[in-house]
């Protein structure tokens, strides 16, 4: 038999033998983050949301505090005072303080307890890395809203809308002292969130995104009826 009809006959017995099949996957599949790379991601993210854990208890606990103790302040004056204007002043700023303490309570500062709930996780590595990313994520997106319009808006619209009050049923000056005060509260409210998270993200994603696209192809030996198939995923 010629040479060349005999490598014909193996390399069609061995494809009989063995399927090839070619699967592609996602890149972010949990096939393409394993071993090494996903203790890394790990790692890195536990170290930065402990590094950023300080700043964002002490932002948390500081301008809660400060709002509680402003609404309770202004609410007693309120109730002692014993003139329409400083009533109507006193009542607009115990609803601004109020105000911002629930809003402190609904939302907030995310990575305040650093890395402590990724740790306490009984879950697969895959499944913390996860929800690490999630949280490296929210405390990113906070860091940046604040050099969005919307927070800034809301501050301003907040305090005028206070100002118009006063000015309406109290005394001018009251109303110009109480929105210029409100305003510079709200303003250091927002610029003394955490910033550091932004850089964290981003080196992140500068630092694994690139390894996972070098180890993109991940091959992997599965029965199949009749013999054996190779899976790659990518």
């Amino acid at each position: 038999m010629p040479l060349t009809k005999i490598l014909a006959t193996l390399f069609c017995g061995s494809l009989l033998l063995f399927p090839f099949v070619v699967q592609g996957a996602d890149r972010d599949s949990a096939s393409v983050t394993a071993g090494n790379e996903l203790d890394l991601r790990l790692s890195f993210i536990e170290e930065r949301l402990d590094a950023g854990k300080q700043h964002a208890q002490y932002w948390q606990n500081g301008w809660t505090g400060f709002y509680a103790v402003s609404g309770l302040a202004q609410t007693v004056a309120w109730l002692d005072a014993d003139n329409n204007d400083d009533r109507i002043n006193y009542v607009v700023g115990a609803i601004k303080s109020t105000g911002g303490l629930i809003d402190i309570l609904l939302r907030p500062m995310p990575g305040r307890s650093g890395a402590e709930e990724i740790r306490g996780m009984q879950a697969p590595s895959i499944d913390k890395l996860g929800r690490a990313e999630e949280l490296l994520q929210a405390t990113a997106l906070r860091a940046q809203a604040k050099s969005t319009w919307k927070p800034h808006l809301k501050v301003m619209g907040v305090n005028l809308l206070g100002g118009a009050v006063i000015l309406a049923f109290g005394d001018g000056g009251d109303a110009l002292i109480s929105t210029a005060m409100g305003i510079a509260v709200g303003e250091a409210n927002i610029w003394t969130q955490p910033t550091q998270p932004s850089t964290d993200l981003r080196d992140y994603q500068g630092r694994f995104v690139g390894l996972q696209t070098k180890n993109a192809r991940h091959w992997q030996l599965l029965p199949f009826p009749g013999g054996a198939m190779v899976r790659v995923s990518f």
